[in-house]
């Protein structure tokens, strides 16, 4: 299979879970204000997007350099990433 194709099909797998998780615990959890949540929204979705940026450039680093499995590692490892910066926005919004 091409390579990029691998990659599209990595791609649409891991996207919506790096971007809805935060979003959804967001909009589940708290008793923000509807704006304040929003905000926390907003800043979880910019750093999903660049916590995955961030972590699809490593992979493809490792891929090309013969670590696939380390790639997935630091995919995985990843996911997480955005859970950290909700907490720490949450705890500097509400302050």
């Amino acid at each position: 299979m091409n390579d990029s194709i691998v990659w599209v099909i990595i791609v649409a797998f891991y996207a919506p879970l790096h971007y809805l998780l935060p979003a959804l615990f967001l909009f589940i959890t708290g008793n923000e204000s509807e704006e304040l949540r929003k905000n926390l929204i907003k800043r979880a979705l910019i750093d999903s997007t660049l916590s995955m940026l961030l972590a699809f450039v490593i992979a493809i680093f490792l891929v090309k350099s013969g670590y696939m499995i380390w790639a997935m590692v630091a995919l995985f490892c990843s996911m997480p990433v955005p859970f950290l910066r909700v907490f720490t926005h949450r705890s500097e919004m509400s302050q």
